[in-house]
């Protein structure tokens, strides 16, 4: 298992039916995806994805599917990571610079 992260995706406003199931089913297609949803809210899918080596090439590839606006990433982290004695000190295990 390598590292796990959901990707919240936004399509643009414009595509279509057909093309937002075409989207959803490439992504499925992926070696790394677990699983695509199609959800209501601020987001129009969610992917949950298990990376060999980093997230960040994951998304990439997710970025530059025909109709995607924006891709959020959300990492899943163990609970010792979580329960830090601060945010910053987790950012920085993390490998981000700041807040």
């Amino acid at each position: 298992m390598g590292l796990r992260a959901y990707l919240l995706v936004d399509v643009v406003d414009e595509m279509e039916q057909q093309e937002f199931i075409e989207v959803l089913r490439e992504l499925e297609e992926m070696p790394e995806v677990d699983f695509v949803e199609p959800v209501i809210g601020l987001h129009d899918m969610v992917v949950m994805v298990d990376a060999p080596v980093t997230v960040e090439a994951i998304a990439n590839k997710v970025s530059s599917k025909n109709g995607v606006k924006a891709v959020e990433i959300l990492k899943v982290i163990s609970l010792f990571e979580r329960h830090r004695a601060s945010k910053r000190e987790l950012l920085e295990a993390l490998g981000h610079g700041g807040i």
